[in-house]
Formats: structure tokens, C-alpha cells, sequence
């Protein structure tokens, strides 16, 4: 008799920071599912994106490949036809497993039925152009049929009275939903992806995604998640009063700084229970999804993945959200549980990036994935944290054309970038530094052994000028291949002071 296949559920959040589970020290998290999965797992410390946005970060996750490989170098830029037909699921797939999908999709340019997966109910990434999507239209019938409306046009699941109650100046940028527990986008989605799991053949093995929108701003939260988080055991960040003070022009002047400048401490606190009680509604959502496959026999057999597609400044400089220039600590460090039945829990403090993801779920299940890859597997880090490591770096990369990521179409190789008039964006982090490379602003270096908040710009330090110039040397090699004229300008010299 042979033995079935490892089952693989993904679950995913989106733009949720690493310190937001209870299990990453966080005293305010309410995430008790998560920390209870966290303790048969091999939890990650430095797990990174390669992208703070939502679309490149997820084509990174699905392809294993940079963004400068896959071209979607900004939200809601076309991935490379070459590549629209195939991912990681569709090796899953042609390995003999059921392959599902549900919620948030959000890689442009295609569809999770061409990238290998049997069935969806998600969301759309783009419809043409600039136009966006973020609502699954079965769940618009969905709350048309409750007597709710999402607002027309709008790239966020609200309601005109949470638009409203969003631009209130006593309570500014977080509000009750209108719409309520029960029928809000992630009970509901809950629900669509059991109904799709039931369904699935039986003796088949199976990769399952649930891929969530929350805790993804605005904070527009259902009762009574929006007062679960204790007020008094939130934590500002250490970087919260310096502001954007030191920062780089673009980071001072971004639409970011703007939003949330003049905010208090007090409105600091109540914004980040908010997002706070949207992590806590998502391990609701966890639990009840490990529940359901508990009861149905699927644990003992089922590797669990729990992770997201970028983080949230949460404050760190007085910013909130992601975006282009925020390439920090609480952007690109992102949650990573890998559960395998077969194997002990584990923290494992080695570097890896989320384009590894693919490659480890691959040859945990024993599925053939040919094709050259940025990805590298690190199935041998699960349950042994003692586990040599596959990277001594990770490094992550954003790309404006024409000074806004929609300037171009839908699909842009990134041959077409031009210096004189499009940003690049990439970092390098290893394990106690990160260094910054900004092709139309000045660069900055953190140590993180002194400074975890990044706060100290080192970038014009003589003392760190070797450092300096070793990072921009790991960065040049990393991205010469598409982008050769900053590669150039990375590794000629060290440069000067503060210079890019």
C-alpha cells in the first residue's frame, strides 16, 4: 500500500508585521490559534519580502523568482507573459494534487485558474490599466443580499458610512464597520474556502490557499474586534516621535508622512488596536479553518503554512502602510509558521526570503518543480534550528517608471527602466545590518545591533565606510543582471558621504 502525499494548507494574511502574534512577544496580540500552531511548528525570525507591496511580493511567493525576474516591479504591473501560465501550483498540480484557491489573488496579468489552481473565488488584480479590483464579486452579491453596499469604484471592501467615519477628525483614520462580524469579507471568506474544501475529491492529495485581505489598512474593523485589543498594553515604537526627521526627501514627502503627520500618542494607540484586533479576527479565522480539518481527519497529514505578502510600518517614523520607499525592518519582516507533522517545533533565526517559500513546500511534499529559480529551498531549517543556513543576505527591490507605478500599462520589462526619469529602490539585509540604495535620493545603513528601531543613519559614517561599500557590492551583484547601470554605480566606489 503506498503511502499518500503530504496535503499543503497556505494560509495568508496581508500586510501584517512579524511582531503582531502573541507568540513574536507582542503583550497586546490576541492571536491564541496562532501561538497555539507556533508550537508544533518551526517558527521564522528572519523571514523577509522581497517587495513592501502587495502584488510583486505575492507574484515572488507563487513563481519563487525577484521581482526584477517576474516584472512586476509595482502594484498592478503585469507579470511576465512568459510566466502567466505557470507557478508552483501548477507543479502541485501535475504532481497529482487538488489545488485550490480563495481570497485575495492580486498577481497581474493572470489568474489563479492559468497559474495551476483547479478552482477559485478570489480577487482580482487588475481589470485594465489602472483599473483595480479588490472585491470577490460573489461576495458583493453576498452583502447586497444583507442589505450592505460596498462604495462603487472604491479599491477597499467599505461602505460609503466607513469612508465617512474614516475621515472623522475626533477618531481620524479608524472606525466600527458598518458591516457587521457576520457578514464581514473574512467570516464570509471563511466560509467560501470550507465549502471549496469540502468539496475536493476524496483520496487526493491537496494544496489548499486562504488568502485573507486583513489586516490590510484602513482600519475599518467589526465590533467586537475594534475594542479586543487592551489600550494600555499597546506599544509605540521607538522610532515613533522622531517622525521622518533624517529620513530621505522621498520618505519625508510621501503621501504616508502626510496621512498620518500630527497624529497624537493617544491616536497612535487607538490606530494600532485597530490593526491590532483585525490580527486578532484572522487567527479567529485560522482557527476555525485548523478546526474544521482537524475534524475532518487532514491534520496528521497536512504541512500548514502561515505567513503574508509584506508587513506595515505600524508608527515606526510616525508612518503607516507600506509602499516604494519604505524599505525598514517593519515593512519587509514578515510572519513565517511552517507546521509539518512530522517534525518538532523549532525557532530558527536564519535568514530567508519569502521567494524560498515555493521551493521548501516543493520538496517537503516531494514534487518535482523544474526551472531555474531565485528561490532556495530550506526544507532542512524545519524542526532543526540548528540548521545551516541557505543565505547570508536577503534583499528586496521596488521600481517606480515614470515616477508612479501605473505610468506605463499593465506590462513593463524592466529592460524599459530609464534613469533619468524612473526610481529604483533595493536593499540588502543580513543578519545584523541593512543598507538602503535609492537611485534618485541618499542611501542609508542601520546596524542593528545598536539600533533595531533604525533610527541612526549610518550611510555618511566614516566608521562604516568598508561596511558600506560591501553592502553595495552585494547589492550591485544581486541586481546586475537586470538592472547593469546601477550595478555599475553600486561597486564603482564606496561613494561619499551620505551620496547614492
Amino acid at each position: 500500500m503506498t503511502t499518500q502525499p503530504m496535503n499543503v494548507l497556505i494560509l495568508m494574511s496581508d500586510e501584517q508585521s512579524w511582531s503582531t502574534l502573541g507568540c513574536n512577544g507582542n503583550p497586546a496580540a490576541r492571536t491564541p490559534h496562532l501561538d497555539r500552531l507556533a508550537e508544533s511548528s518551526t517558527s521564522f525570525d528572519a523571514c523577509y519580502t522581497p517587495f513592501p507591496l502587495c502584488c510583486p511580493s505575492r507574484a515572488s511567493l507563487w513563481t519563487g523568482l525577484m521581482p526584477r525576474h517576474h516584472h512586476v516591479l509595482g502594484n498592478w504591473r503585469a507579470i511576465d507573459p512568459a510566466l502567466r501560465d505557470s507557478s508552483v501550483a501548477a507543479a502541485f498540480a501535475d504532481a497529482g494534487y487538488h489545488t485550490m484557491y480563495t481570497g485575495k489573488w492580486h498577481v497581474p496579468g493572470t489568474t489563479p485558474e492559468r497559474m495551476g489552481f483547479a478552482s477559485s473565488s478570489a480577487i482580482p488584480s487588475t481589470i485594465k490599466g489602472r483599473q483595480r479590483g479588490r472585491h470577490i464579486p460573489e461576495y458583493c452579491d453576498y452583502l447586497e443580499s444583507h442589505g450592505y453596499r460596498l462604495h462603487p469604484g472604491d479599491v477597499q471592501n467599505l461602505t460609503a458610512a466607513d469612508r465617512k467615519s474614516l475621515r472623522d477628525p475626533d477618531t481620524p483614520l479608524r472606525t466600527t464597520s458598518e458591516i457587521p462580524l457576520e457578514h464581514f469579507l473574512e467570516s464570509w471568506q471563511t466560509g467560501r474556502f470550507l465549502r471549496t474544501f469540502d468539496e475536493r475529491p476524496a483520496d487526493t492529495p491537496w494544496l489548499a490557499v486562504c488568502s485573507f485581505n486583513a489586516p490590510h489598512f484602513p482600519m475599518a474593523v467589526p465590533a467586537p474586534y475594534d475594542r479586543l485589543i487592551d489600550r494600555d498594553l499597546v506599544e509605540l515604537p521607538a522610532a515613533l516621535a522622531a517622525g521622518t526627521a533624517g529620513l530621505p526627501r522621498e520618505v519625508r514627502e510621501s503621501r504616508f508622512a502626510e496621512e498620518f503627520a500630527g497624529l497624537g500618542e493617544d491616536d497612535w494607540r487607538e490606530i494600532i488596536a485597530h490593526y491590532l484586533g483585525l490580527c486578532a479576527l484572522m487567527d479567529t479565522q485560522v482557527g476555525a479553518i485548523l478546526d474544521h480539518l482537524r475534524a475532518a481527519g487532514e491534520l496528521d497529514r497536512t504541512i500548514i503554512v502561515y505567513t503574508t505578502d509584506h508587513g506595515d510600518m505600524m508608527g515606526a517614523h510616525g508612518l503607516m502602510e507600506k509602499g516604494h520607499e519604505l524599505h525598514y525592518e517593519e515593512t519587509l519582516r514578515v510572519p513565517l509558521l511552517i507546521h509539518h507533522p512530522g517534525q518538532a517545533a523549532a525557532r530558527v533565526r536564519n535568514l530567508v526570503s519569502m521567494v524560498d517559500i515555493a521551493p521548501t513546500l516543493a520538496e517537503l511534499a516531494g514534487v518535482d518543480w523544474p526551472g531555474q529559480r531565485d528561490g532556495r529551498s530550506f526544507a532542512t531549517m524545519i524542526g532543526d534550528p540548528s540548521a545551516a543556513a541557505t543565505r547570508d543576505h536577503v534583499t528586496a527591490e521596488t521600481c517606480l517608471y515614470g515616477g508612479e507605478p501605473e505610468a506605463r500599462g499593465e506590462h513593463t520589462p524592466p529592460s524599459a527602466w530609464d534613469p533619468a526619469q524612473d526610481t529604483l529602490n533595493a536593499s540588502v539585509r543580513t543578519r545584523d545590518l541593512r543598507y538602503i540604495y535609492r537611485s534618485r535620493d541618499l542611501d542609508e545603513l542601520y546596524d542593528h545591533r545598536a539600533d533595531p528601531a533604525e533610527q541612526r543613519n549610518l550611510a555618511a559614517d566614516p566608521a562604516y565606510a568598508q561596511v558600506r561599500a560591501e553592502l553595495r557590492g552585494l547589492l550591485g551583484a544581486e541586481v546586475g543582471d537586470v538592472f547593469p547601470q546601477v550595478a555599475r554605480e553600486l561597486t564603482a566606489s564606496a561613494g561619499g558621504a551620505g551620496a547614492r
